[in-house]
């Protein structure tokens, strides 16, 4: 490839050989993974998944805990007379 720059970074062992069984159910080797991750940067402008100080495990529970209110309330719940009318509604937000 025209134009390119190696890229090195030292992780633990460990991490490199559990990434690498991960990725190779996929297909992938680390360099395209690597590769993949920063064109992903390049187009959205941004690292693309959450980092932060929450624990995703209970930001998932907390959502799903919401929600359930919400069902329980009857609020923030859209109502359809059959599936392909949810399934409608779903396409128009698509496009």
């Amino acid at each position: 490839m025209k134009n390119t720059a190696l890229v090195q970074s030292k992780v633990p062992l460990e991490i490199k050989e559990s990434a690498e069984r991960i990725l190779n159910d996929f297909g992938l080797d680390i360099s395209t993974a690597i590769r993949m991750f920063l064109i992903k940067v390049k187009q959205t402008q941004s690292i693309p998944f959450t980092i932060g100080y929450n624990n995703p495990s209970n930001e998932f529970t907390d959502n799903l805990l919401a929600l359930q209110k919400d069902i329980d309330n009857d609020t923030n719940v859209l109502h359809f007379s059959d599936n392909q009318e949810g399934f409608d509604y779903l396409k128009s937000l698509m496009k």
